[in-house]
């Protein structure tokens, strides 16, 4: 991808990362522009197929006529496949192994998660809150005031804590490689929602040849201690209702949807501690 290769240079790794990142999507957005499908795409074609489908009854069709409709039931299939994908991933629906085509399914599928998830009122110290700028100052002022606060640190001295203690594995500690980053992404669900960057799993499996040397960099970079996070560590905080008819700013669950990049680390990181438990 010449987007992500001629992104500017950066000095750290993951400012690179970042700027790699950043150049791709900006590329990615003109190119979407450029190819975008219209939205009548499916009843031109079908309009198109019908029209010649009707002149066949009472001639003989053409050869231009021909390719015309043979293009026009081509672009059909693909709409139609576009379609179902985006519905499909907009339901979450992964216990359907076949019938992936069924729009209507994950039609309503996504519109059940969307009425479920709405957060239709929250009510704060007795007072019901309906309009969306005031909900949202409710919740960022409650999940601000018990996440954002700093703590205060203590300093313990490991060596000590630690000093009759067994050491850990070297395989728990040890520089990550190309191939164990490789070996995690391919066991990620590729489906997975993108983060705030726009990239989704499917992308970074994709294009693996290209942003392998990014990645890697940005790996190594996290185990020396040195990697600036502050680029890339954005996430999208949602929430889930803790209970059905939740309205008070208490009932409430926050996951975090991050970039793929530092799912992908923590995957990792995971997968090396899985490793070490079951040896044990």
């Amino acid at each position: 991808m010449p987007a992500w290769q001629q992104a500017p240079a950066r000095a750290d790794a993951v400012g690179q990362l970042a700027a790699c990142i950043k150049s791709t999507r900006a590329a990615a957005k003109v190119w979407s522009r450029c190819i975008r499908a219209p939205t009548e795409i499916i009843h031109n074609c079908l309009f198109l197929i019908q029209l010649f489908d009707y002149y066949k009854e009472i001639r003989q069709l053409s050869s231009e006529e021909f390719q015309v409709r043979r293009k026009a039931q081509e672009g059909l299939e693909q709409a139609i496949k576009a379609r179902a994908t985006h519905w499909k991933q907009r339901s979450k629906n992964k216990a359907i192994r076949e019938g992936d085509s069924n729009t209507a399914f994950h039609h309503a599928q996504a519109t059940q998660r969307l009425r479920h998830n709405f957060i239709r009122m929250v009510r704060v110290e007795g007072t019901e809150i309906v309009n969306h700028d005031g909900k949202t100052a409710a919740l960022t002022s409650y999940f601000r005031s018990i996440m954002g606060t700093p703590g205060e640190s203590v300093d313990t001295d490991l060596a000590s804590l630690y000093e009759e203690r067994s050491q850990p594995s070297n395989s728990l500690t040890d520089a990550f490689s190309e191939a164990e980053t490789k070996q995690v992404l391919l066991l990620m669900n590729r489906n997975s929602a993108p983060g705030p960057d726009g990239f989704g799993l499917a992308f970074y499996r994709a294009a693996w040849p290209t942003v392998r040397v990014q990645i890697t960099d940005f790996m190594a970079a996290f185990h020396r201690g040195d990697a600036q996070l502050e680029s890339i560590n954005r996430s999208h905080m949602v929430l889930i209702p803790k209970k059905l008819g939740a309205v008070d700013v208490d009932a409430f669950s926050p996951i975090c949807l991050q970039n793929c990049t530092l799912k992908i680390l923590s995957k990792v990181l995971t997968k090396r501690r899985c490793k070490m438990i079951f040896r044990i």
